[in-house]
């Protein structure tokens, strides 16, 4: 339609603009509606945008002095568009797998696996427009009862304890994996206190309050979709967006062990015990990235060196067993002396 004019004759203040634009213009002002994207049987459907109709009173009141400066010769316009932020041919953009990475969990733990397939659902489906910032904090706090999570085992000052939202390390470590995959600009990634079992030491992400956060920048001219998933005992997140990376260029992530700290209690009294938190195996590690040209290596760089704490095994100890006086075999009949045999007698032998 055609965008909606006023003709004055004389000046009019701001109050008046408003008034104008309240009675004559209500029916043409529409929000502006970005478009919106999902991914269904494995294909994408985009819901389009809608451009919007606005109007900049403070602006249309300093266009309309300008005009009434020079005689109003043309009418002012008064309505002007609404760009949205996402529009549908951006989102279109998104076909391609830049990265994608699974982790493994016991399906037995109820618990945990109620954490994970929670917390990837609330990521499933974000969008970052070239330049965004992602921040799992942001997708998957508060972890509270009501935000659909359980408690299920983390780690607090060296023990394995039960927490609300157990288990969204494991989904902050899968996500950072598959960013890797995918080179985004990672912006912020801590280690977990401990080692975990799910991926090599320096590929992990903790999630702690804002102190450790997992995040990442789209750094692409095109917008990125992330999808999270659980299927079985797999948690799998794919980042998806435009590729332009040259089909001959591969990239490798490596873990490197520099050390390790042996986590045996030597002062564990010998005796009945019960297992309660196995030990954990303290390491310093780093993670190289490199870069590969038709097989040739072209970029080799450390991304970041970590230190994991060991931790002893925790056991449950029973009361010390009652002293027990040992058990000797039953006493035995003394045995007769030993006798020599008789000598004759005769004459006393002679000595020195």
């Amino acid at each position: 339609k055609e965008p909606l004019k006023l003709d004055v004759e004389t000046s009019i203040d701001a109050a008046k603009v408003a008034q104008f634009v309240e009675s004559k213009c209500s029916a043409f002002i529409r929000e502006a509606k970005d478009a919106e994207i999902t991914r269904v049987n494995n294909a994408f459907q985009i819901t389009e945008s809608v451009v919007g109709l606005d109007v900049d009173i403070d602006a249309t009141k300093k266009a309309l002095d300008e005009a009434l400066k020079g005689g109003l010769k043309e009418p002012v316009t008064v309505v002007a568009e609404a760009q949205p932020a996402r529009k549908s041919e951006d989102l279109a953009m998104i076909q391609d797998v830049l990265g994608t990475f699974s982790t493994n969990f016991s399906t037995g733990n109820i618990s945990r696996s109620k954490n994970l397939t929670n917390g990837a659902s609330k990521v499933n489906g974000c969008v970052l427009m070239p330049g965004e910032e992602f921040s799992a904090y942001v997708y998957l706090t508060p972890f509270t009862i009501a935000n659909g999570y359980a408690a299920a085992g983390s780690y607090e000052n060296g023990r394995v304890v039960d927490t609300i939202g157990g288990g969204a390390c494991q989904l902050c470590t899968t996500m950072y994996n598959a960013a890797l995959q995918a080179e985004m600009e990672i912006t912020q990634r801590q280690n977990h206190s401990m080692v975990v079992g799910y991926v090599k030491p320096s590929q992990d992400a903790a999630i702690a309050g804002t102190i450790k956060d997992l995040k990442f920048k789209n750094p692409y001219d095109a917008p990125i979709y992330i999808e999270g998933a659980v299927s079985g005992g797999t948690l799998t997140f794919t980042i998806y967006g435009k590729e332009t990376r040259p089909a001959n260029r591969e990239v490798k992530y490596v873990s490197e062990t520099l050390g390790a700290s042996d986590p045996v209690d030597p002062s564990l009294r010998p005796g009945a015990k019960v297992l309660e938190q196995s030990a954990h195996r303290g390491l310093r590690s780093r993670l190289w990235k490199y870069v590969y040209v038709d097989g040739v290596e072209t970029e080799k760089e450390i991304l970041h060196t970590d230190t994991y704490m060991a931790s002893k095994a925790i056991y449950r100890v029973g009361p010390e067993l009652p002293a027990v006086a040992p058990v000797l075999p039953p006493e035995q009949p003394a045995a007769p002396a030993e006798t020599q045999p008789a000598v004759p007698s005769g004459p006393a032998s002679a000595g020195p």
